[in-house]
Parts: C-alpha cells; structure tokens; sequence
C-alpha cells in the first residue's frame, strides 16, 4: 500500500471509528432516556418528545407516544406544542431589546404607558411585572373565586386588565416579594404595542421568531386560531377515557405559544452569544431580581435563574390545557434541554433528570448533602409540634413527632443542626425556629425567606361555628357567598362555586378544599365584619358582611 492510500485508509478508519463511538454513546443516551419515560406512555397512549441540545447541535431527539390520537400521529421534533408559560421569556426578551433601543425604560411606572391605569400607595415598573414583583393581583385566581373554571370559561385580555382595575390596593410591596403572576404579563403585552404601534405577537414573531429562523413556531392570539401541525393534548379517567383538552383563553403575554423542539433548539442561541440584540440585551434579560432586602429573587425577566446540584441553570416550566413544557439551560456546559408533554402529569418526564445523566460528575448531589446532626432532647422537640400558619395567611405548615423525630407534615423527618435550626436530607434550605415574648415563629429559608407563626389548637363546636354563618359580599368579584353549617361543618356556597368546605384550623382561620384560606375579621367589640381571602398566588380578597 502506499504511502497516499494508507494515509486516506487511517483517515476513514479514523472517522469509522468516531462515528461508531458517537452511535454508541447515542444509543447510551436513548436507553437511559427510555428509562426514565412513564410507564402510562406508550404506542397507543399520548405521550412526549425530548430535546438535548449540546454546543448549539441537537445531538438527540425522540417522540414517545401520540400526538394526535384520533389520527393515530406520533409526537415528533417537528410538531408544536403549546408551551404554556415557558412563552414568557420571548415577552422578556423583548423588553431587554426595546430597554437597550432606548424604546422604553424598565424602571418607567406602568402609568407611563398605559393611560387610565389605577395609582397605587407604592410605584410599580415594568421591571416589577417583569419579575413577578409587582403585588398586582392575579386575574387566575379572581376567576376561580368567581366560579368561573379557567380554560373553560372565557378569560379575555380587557377582563385580565380590569382585575388590576377594581383592585383595592396591592398585596405587598413592590419588590417585597415574589409571588407568579401571569396577569402581568398581559399588561406587559399591552405596554408593548403602545409603544411599538405593533400587537405583542406580530412584534415578537418579526424580531425575534423570524431573526432565530424559528419559522415553524406560531402565537395563538384569539381563541380557535388554526396552528398548523400543532399536537393535540389529553387527560385521562376511568369513567370517561381520554379527553381531548381545549382552552378557551388565548392571551399572548402569559402563555399561547407553539413551537417545536427543533425551533426551540434555535431559542438556545440567545443563551450561548449575543446573537440577537447584543451582549447589553442578553445580559439584562439573565439578570435576577433582588429584593428589597437583599434577597436574590432567582428570577429574571421570564426565566428562572437557579442552581441545580451546584451548576447554574436558566430554566422556566410551563402548563396549558394538558401540555406541560420544561426548558432548561446549563450556560457553563452548553447543554440545553427540551421537554414537551401532551399527556399532562402521566406524560411528566424530568428534564432535570436528564441533565444529570450528563452532568452528574460536575454536580454536588444535594441528596448525599452532610447535615452535621446534633442531640437534642425530646422534651424540646415535643414543644415545637403544632400547626404554623404562614404571615401572608395562604399557607400551613405541621410539625409532628414521627419515630422519636420532628417531622415536617408528618413526610420529612427534620435533623437538628443547633437548639433551634433543622435541616432534611436532599434539600438545601434551612428551617428556624424562633421563640419571642408572645409567639414562637418558624422560618423556612430556601432562596427566600418565608415566616409562619404558631397556632393554638381551637376546639370547636357547632355553637362556635354558627357565628360565622350569614351573607358577605365582595367588591371586586361583584357577589355574594352565604356561609352556612352543612352537616357540622362550615361551608361557602354560591351558584357558580357550588359547596366549598371550610376546615377550623385555629379560631377564626380556616383552609378550604379549593386550597385557599379564609381569615375572619372582628370589629373592635368583637363581632365578625367580614373575612379575607388567601390563596398562594392571591391574598386580601375581602367579602364583607351584610344583613
């Protein structure tokens, strides 16, 4: 052989060799991929399509399952899905583009843009919506409080807008706290086309979908818009099979938006370089909120900015109808995922684990995380058992002894790590206990800080529950919900809500089945005038007592 023919033969080997090396890694990838996909998805079943994009290539991708089950259509790379709240970033990124532009400013009040907009006690900026910051209420949750179902009833943008119209003050602070909102969201949508003379769909699709060549991705932006090639999504029960899921809001801002893993992997661009709007733009769209006291927020304009075992990840979820989205990005290894369900929680793969097949050997695992454990006497753990109700009132926590152990909600066990701080095994936040002169207070630190004070245990009776009975009105909804004793228990009912259960945990404080909690207010001879509302998004929805 000579010399030209052998250096041509080592090089195919060579190239032979790698591409059977990168087939097995593939075929690797796959199997522990296939591993991880529920057990209900299947050829016949609706189901799933992953995503992994490596130094900008998509070096694996794979539908399971159907994605449309009347045509008998599997799930592809090439076929949209409604990504649900995921689609906020684009309406983030925007305005990191129009900030740079000059075109706006973040730190401008809303009241700059929108004409007729309510004035509160405190100023909120673009910046405040931007990042969920804003203590504007969330028009999600006034909807179900009106009985309304969301996604089945009508939800349109004016009747989003004007849930921040009637509200009668904010709920904190601005810049006090994080709590979603997708309703600001749509005012963002609103503030956009005020100032671009364009709708917030057709602006986006012109400068961001179309300059990332993501040509396949489309907005819903009315109800019934045809999506082309776009999947179908399904619930399942025994009593009624598979339901094919519909939504009856389309409002571009908050969610509505289809696109497809192989566009998606286009959208990883802007994470990697500056590739659209420059290094000032990219940079502003990553930064995280911090809070007025001091607290890094972990989330920037419409994508979460966290650590995952260790490695930073830009990452956001998303839910509409019975597709469920999960993007996530890990900047210091170029890797990003995508993965995109269309059988609601039975379709439910994590990305998160995903990433760990790859980058386990770089992450610190927060399961095998040391907690140096200390002794602590029963007695003293004992005192602590009780219910905590959280400051903000929309949330509970339980602590019990299980097996000579705190426990939290009777499911975590908590270990000591001084007199008054515990910590759980695979979690990396911290719960404080605090004793004052006439509370004793829990903190749980993880990211935020979130207070709840403890509870006294209210025996209650049939007589002590008749006094909360009578008709209250609220404002804002424009309705009337009677309180009334069903079999000896406390119920809200109401036409469109039907009977809502109310559970005594301390007096005057109760949890409802809806998941929210009603807090009863007393005047000065202590009589009940009325009661608030709380609800992990919502709180202060006020109902007033009336004859």
């Amino acid at each position: 052989m000579n010399k030209r023919l052998y250096i041509l033969f080592s090089i195919l080997l060579s190239v032979s060799i790698s591409t059977i090396a990168q087939e097995i890694r593939t075929f690797e990838i796959e199997a522990k991929i296939d591993a991880l996909v529920p057990e209900r998805v299947n050829d016949s079943t609706p189901g799933l399509v992953v995503g992994i994009v490596k130094d900008g290539k998509l070096i694996f991708t794979k539908g399971y399952g159907l994605g449309n089950m009347a045509y008998k259509i599997p799930n592809d790379t090439k076929m949209l899905y409604n990504l649900g709240s995921v689609s906020k970033q684009f309406l983030g990124y925007a305005f990191a583009m129009l900030h740079v532009q000059g075109k706006l400013n973040l730190d401008d009040t809303v009241n700059t843009y929108l004409d007729n907009w309510p004035t509160f006690d405190h100023t909120v900026t673009l910046r405040h919506l931007l990042t969920h910051t804003s203590g504007y209420r969330e028009a999600y949750t006034m909807s179900e409080l009106a009985g309304r179902a969301v996604d089945v009833d009508r939800l349109t943008r004016d009747e989003c807008l004007e849930v921040i119209r009637k509200q009668p003050k904010l709920e904190f602070i601005p810049g006090a706290r994080h709590t979603y909102n997708s309703t600001t969201y749509v005012v963002l949508s609103e503030i956009l086309e005020k100032v671009t003379d364009t709708p917030a769909d057709e602006w986006i699709e012109e400068n961001i979908f179309k300059p990332l060549k993501m040509n396949h991705t489309q907005i819903e932006s009315y109800v019934g818009e045809l999506v082309t090639n776009a999947a179908e999504s399904y619930s399942f029960n025994p009593e009624e099979g598979y339901t094919n899921e519909k939504s009856n809001r389309a409002i571009f801002g908050a969610a509505d938006v289809y696109s497809s893993i192989e566009d998606l992997k286009k959208w990883f661009s802007v994470f990697r370089s500056d590739v659209l709007g420059g290094k000032e733009a990219r940079n502003l769209f990553l930064a995280p909120f911090i809070l007025r006291d001091g607290t890094n927020s972990e989330y920037a304009l419409g994508i979460r900015t966290e650590t995952h075992n260790g490695l930073q990840v830009y990452h956001h979820t998303g839910g509409h109808e019975s597709f469920i989205s999960q993007l996530r990005y890990y900047p210091d290894y170029d890797l990003g995922i995508v993965v995109l369900t269309n059988f609601g929680r039975n379709g439910w793969l994590s990305a998160s684990k995903i990433a760990e097949l790859f980058l386990s050997t770089h992450m610190t695992n927060s399961s095998q995380k040391d907690i140096n454990q200390i002794s602590v006497n029963k007695n003293k753990l004992e005192q602590l058992e009780g219910i905590y109700v959280a400051k903000t009132l929309n949330g509970t926590l339980n602590l019990s002894m299980v097996d000579e152990s705190l426990s939290l909600n009777g499911r975590n066990r908590l270990i000591p790590t001084s007199d008054n701080t515990f910590g759980i095994r695979g979690w990396n936040g911290a719960i404080e206990i605090e004793h004052t002169s006439d509370s004793t207070l829990l903190h749980l630190k993880d990211g935020q800080k979130t207070t709840y004070f403890k509870v006294k245990k209210w025996n209650e009776n049939i007589d002590s529950l008749k006094i909360y009975e009578g008709n209250y009105w609220s404002d804002e909804l424009e309705m009337v919900y009677h309180l009334h004793l069903d079999k000896g228990e406390l119920t809200i009912q109401n036409r469109w809500l039907g009977i809502v259960k109310l559970q005594p945990i301390s007096k005057d404080f109760f949890q409802s089945n809806k998941d929210y909690y009603v807090k009863f207010n007393r005047d000065k001879e202590g009589k009940i005038e009325g009661f608030n509302i709380n609800s992990e998004r919502t709180v202060d929805v006020f109902f007033k007592r009336i004859e």
